[in-house]
């Protein structure tokens, strides 16, 4: 029960971390935000063609983006992991720890 709670804090700090990070970098990049934006706009133009398709096929693509979305979150949350543990295996070949 204690390390759920643990786990469940660490996935709400990476989070937290990830969306910060992201945020970061809309501020600093305006390559992304446009992209962003762009994005934003194709929504709403693709959600009218998801409108005009039968149920079964508007249920599958709704299911492949909403899939490849949870996808690309946990390959965030797991590049963020892996870029702290990198850092601290070069700190320790560089002997600063």
């Amino acid at each position: 029960m204690e390390e759920k709670c643990y786990e469940d804090i660490w996935e709400m700090l990476v989070t937290e971390l990830t969306e910060k990070g992201i945020r970061q970098q809309r501020e600093e990049n305006s390559e992304i935000e446009s992209l962003i934006e762009d994005q934003t706009a194709l929504s709403a133009q693709a959600q009218k063609c998801l409108a005009s398709l039968d149920s079964e096929v508007r249920g599958t693509l709704t299911r492949y983006y909403e899939q490849a979305e949870l996808i690309a979150d946990k390959q965030i949350q797991y590049l963020y992991l892996q870029g702290a543990k990198d850092c601290v295996r070069l700190l320790k070949m560089l002997g600063v720890i």
